[in-house]
């Protein structure tokens, strides 16, 4: 007998379904919480606003890599120009998420392609 109750379809009436919304609604004007906890990734993202500032005022990638350092993370230079480039991409809304690098160049000469693409580490912007 109980697994039949189970098995009833929930009938919900349209004030239920307008107390979802408006309590959806509410929840979209909200900030998201905070992660628990972040990976190397997160942290960049969390602070990228920062580091373009840093980097306007001529911080190095090697600077800023030392700045982690002294936070207690470890960080490359190679992996956070790598994670900045990637950030800032997605900021100018150059390429779509997932969509491969490839595919909107019109030249097929890679190393064409890496000379816009490569960040110097130890050139201020």
């Amino acid at each position: 007998m109980e697994h039949e109750d189970r098995r009833r379809v929930k009938v919900l009436s349209s004030h239920n379904v307008e107390e979802l919304r408006a309590f959806l609604q509410e929840k979209a004007n909200e900030p998201p919480p905070p992660p628990a906890s972040y990976m190397i990734g997160g942290v960049v993202r969390a602070v990228f606003p920062e580091l373009c500032a840093l980097r306007k005022r001529g911080y190095t990638l090697h600077m800023l890599v030392r700045i982690f350092q002294e936070n207690g993370l470890r960080v490359t230079a190679t992996a956070l120009c790598g994670y900045m480039m990637r950030l800032n991409e997605d900021a100018d809304g150059s390429r779509a998420r997932g969509e491969r690098k490839g595919t909107t160049q019109l030249s097929t000469s890679g190393s064409e392609a890496r000379r816009h693409l490569v960040m110097k580490p130890d050139v201020p912007l």
